[in-house]
């Protein structure tokens, strides 16, 4: 027993480093894939949180560790989550709670069984010591949806939240491959609809494929938004800049034509620029059968049969197959793509902007 609150040595390894003073080796929890959660330092970054999975990335002399969202550099210990440091909190509550009572069973001499007998015969003390209770001990809380992704860079293994566009380990941009994953994830669902369509009945496949194209025009209008703030930031405009211009944008990316047109007013880009008129008419229509999905219940309106100008019927429900989707989803990819390589020249190979 040492002469402090701590007792020297066992799982955590504590040693004295000096008056008072004492040190503590403790390993944060991962989940079940390995994966150990990490917070952007930047209190206004949103969402901040992600996971990284330990050994794999930068495994020696990594000096500088990154937010995938906003870019934050700082120390990789900089990065723990408010619920990883409550855990080491109640690590070392625990331990001094329990050095403490053993000091003070030290301290009145009762041993290991906590009590001690004085005297004998008729007159005779007995003292017991009922220990404190021990604090619990925690695992810290760790989110459980997320969006896995390998950096092609440096190797990390690393989950997020919401689209981003760094990697948190050598800091280099990999936003298209996470909106790639985004859309491979509905490629997969789409190869389901045949499976599910035989099991659970027509109306449930009619529905798989109608939210694969929400979720579709979702991911396009989520990217397109990304990088338009992204580019914002980067000519030096203030949030509420910023704020101000996605007001006036409102949801016009998830008009293909709406979309050129704001990218023309920003950044001075043709959007659709090399791109078959016919595939870009195809990519419209497409789009726009996201309206009657969206707002009734996939029946085709009035409103919907005035923009897309086709033989379908009104009060029936809106056609969309699997293979439309897929094609929009290969086409959404090349305009998105091609617009992050004319905003962000070089991006690949160098992290600065």
């Amino acid at each position: 027993m040492s002469d402090g609150v701590f007792k020297e040595g066992g799982p955590y390894q504590i040693r004295r480093t000096g008056i008072d003073k004492f040190s503590m080796q403790m390993s944060i929890p991962v989940d079940s894939d390995g994966f150990v959660g990490r917070s952007c330092p930047n209190n206004a970054c949103c969402p901040g949180y992600f996971k990284v999975k330990l050994g794999t990335g930068i495994r020696e002399g990594q000096l500088k560790a990154y937010c995938p969202y906003c870019r934050h550099g700082g120390e990789p210990s900089a990065f723990f989550t408010s619920s990883q440091v409550e855990y080491a909190k109640q690590i070392v509550l625990h331990e001094a709670t329990k050095g403490i009572n053993e000091r003070i069973q030290d301290a009145l001499d009762l041993g290991p069984s906590g009590q001690k007998t004085y005297g004998a015969g008729m007159f005779s003390i007995e003292m017991s010591y009922k220990p404190g209770f021990l604090p619990p001990v925690m695992p810290p809380m760790e989110e459980v949806l997320r969006r896995d992704i390998t950096c092609p860079y440096c190797g990390l293994q690393h989950t997020v939240f919401g689209l981003a566009t760094w990697c948190p380990d050598c800091g280099r941009d990999i936003f298209l491959i996470q909106v790639d994953k985004e859309f491979e994830a509905i490629q997969k669902m789409l190869s389901d609809v045949k499976r599910r369509r035989e099991v659970l009945g027509a109306r449930v496949a009619a529905r798989d494929i109608e939210n694969a194209l929400e979720d579709v025009v979702s991911i396009f209008e989520g990217a397109m938004r990304a990088m338009t703030q992204r580019k914002m930031k980067g000519t030096g405009l203030s949030d509420n800049q910023i704020q101000e211009k996605f007001r006036k944008i409102g949801n016009k990316y998830q008009n293909i034509d709406l979309a050129q047109q704001v990218c023309e007013d920003e950044f001075k880009i043709q959007l659709l620029n090399g791109f078959d008129s016919k595939q870009i008419d195809s990519f419209r229509l497409t789009f726009e059968k996201r309206h009657p999905i969206t707002h009734n219940l996939g029946i085709v309106d009035r409103k919907y049969l005035e923009k897309v100008g086709l033989g379908e019927f009104e009060g029936r429900d809106v056609s969309v197959t699997p293979e439309e989707i897929s094609f929009v989803i290969d086409l959404a990819a090349k305009i998105v793509g091609k617009l992050h390589s004319q905003l962000f020249i070089d991006t690949s190979q160098s992290p600065g902007t």
